[in-house]
């Protein structure tokens, strides 16, 4: 069962927030965007955390994340099914919640 977007957010039906307006237009758990479309979405608003927390950290330490990551990354494009991927992405994500 999908939580609404208030849920996660501070979004309130009726608040006035781009949130808000989102809700409105393709429903409160996007229930009208297509898969890709949320693919496409999430994608979006995690190259904005990436390019933020680039800009706190600098580049020097994203080069050496990216030498690390990268083979991670393969690895679990060859070995992880994708089946199991949303499950990996759900466990990051709530990792990110909580790491400060």
């Amino acid at each position: 069962m999908n939580k609404p977007i208030g849920f996660y957010t501070s979004a309130m039906p009726g608040d006035g927030s781009y949130l808000d307006e989102l809700q409105q237009r393709y429903g409160s758990t996007f229930e009208q965007l297509s898969k890709i479309e949320k693919l496409l979405l999430l994608h979006g608003i995690v190259q904005n955390l990436l390019n933020a927390e680039i800009n706190i950290q600098g580049s020097s330490v994203a080069a050496a994340a990216v030498s690390t990551v990268s083979l991670i990354a393969q690895s679990i494009n060859k070995r992880v099914t994708l089946g199991e991927h949303l499950g990996l992405a759900s466990a990051l994500i709530n990792q990110l919640k909580y790491q400060r």
